[in-house]
């Protein structure tokens, strides 16, 4: 899960903003990747809560696909 849209920018090596790739699933040499957005951004824009809730449960669904144990 990256966290912003450094982290994201970083870890893909582009220069997409966070508004057009938060929710998207994304693979790194195998390794899923989901952005979303930094928690700073969610203090400084209630609006931005809810979108931000919405990645983070299909993050643990996503999750809980590929390691069906996770949960345990």
């Amino acid at each position: 899960l990256a966290m912003g849209r450094t982290a994201f920018q970083n870890l893909m090596q582009s220069s997409e903003g966070i508004n057009s790739v938060h929710g998207k699933f994304f693979n790194i040499n195998g390794i899923p990747l989901m952005a979303t957005y930094h928690p700073s951004a969610l203090l400084r824009d209630a609006n931005l809560k809810r979108p931000a809730w919405e990645d983070l449960k299909a993050f643990k669904i996503h999750l809980l696909q590929i390691c069906p144990d996770y949960q345990k």
